[in-house]
């Protein structure tokens, strides 16, 4: 019934919805996700419509913005459907549509949270980003569609050797995020270098088939904990820069930047025995 349906209407009611919609959300802000006392749902009666024809019609031409509501009375299955849809869109909000992995905005909004973690508990956080050497000529050497298979190689790898509550994320182009809670410098490290290892030993088949090819990766680790106060900017920043050394010094590498509050209390410690050099001694 639903293929039936969907062949004989959807053409016609795809003009009907999509003029609708034309007229009232394009010109104006009548369709604001702002909630209006005043507001009006304009529906459409759709004799023969099935919820599984809907369901169809609305993921092949953007139409989840729609609401249905069903004549006989019995809403649940619609409102089942709208919250599948509430799931997926959230879904899709946090995740990389490529990897599947968690993205950027989520992966921020993690990171914050855990450096939050850190500090109430003194408790080491970790911090590593990894970046895939030479990605670029991937793509312009097999094409992109390749150079997307090893991103997603590469994201399902990183996913089975992080732990279970450990936050993996893609972040940029080619470039990775691990957060490891409770971890310190070096037993991170240690995984890293697992992660290096298994890196090579990924083997992927040009597109003609005739040869294989494999990818290295390089990182840089960060760990902090929770002894001063900072952001995840900083920390960020010193993942960055620990990346940009194992680039710069040959790469398939791991290198690692100092412990953010060690160098933090340092500074401190100068400070104040430079203060009490100068009260001594004048100097």
């Amino acid at each position: 019934m639903s293929a039936e349906y969907i062949a004989e209407n959807e053409a016609c009611l795809l003009e009907e919805l999509l003029s609708v919609r034309d007229r009232f959300c394009k010109d104006n802000e009548a369709c604001s996700e702002t909630a209006d006392a005043d507001g009006l749902a304009v529906m459409k009666l759709c004799p023969g419509m099935t919820l599984e024809a809907w369901e169809i019609l609305a993921e092949r031409h953007g139409l989840n913005d729609w609401m249905t509501l069903p004549l006989d009375r019995n809403a649940v299955p619609h409102l089942n459907h709208v919250q599948h849809v509430l799931q997926e869109l959230s879904y899709k909000t946090d995740h990389d549509p490529l990897t599947g992995l968690s993205n950027r905005r989520a992966f921020e909004r993690a990171l914050d949270q855990e450096m939050e973690r850190s500090r109430r508990h003194k408790t080491p956080l970790s911090l590593a980003i990894l970046d895939i050497d030479n990605f670029k000529s991937v793509n312009d050497t097999w094409g992109h569609l390749k150079g997307d298979e090893v991103l997603m190689n590469f994201a399902e790898m990183l996913s089975h050797r992080a732990r279970r509550y450990d936050i993996v994320a893609r972040i940029g182009g080619e470039e990775f995020a691990v957060l490891l809670s409770g971890v310190g410098l070096f037993k991170a490290k240690q995984l890293l270098q697992r992660i290096l290892e298994k890196t090579k030993s990924l083997v992927f088949s040009t597109p003609d088939n005739k040869e294989t090819f494999s990818v290295t990766c390089s990182a840089g680790l960060v760990c902090y904990k929770g002894i001063v106060i900072s952001n995840t900017n900083d920390l960020i920043d010193k993942a960055d820069k620990a990346l940009y050394k194992a680039k710069s010094s040959g790469k398939d590498r791991v290198c690692t930047a100092d412990v953010l509050d060690y160098e933090a209390v340092s500074k401190e410690t100068l400070v104040h025995a430079n203060e009490k050099k100068f009260l001594f001694t004048g100097k």
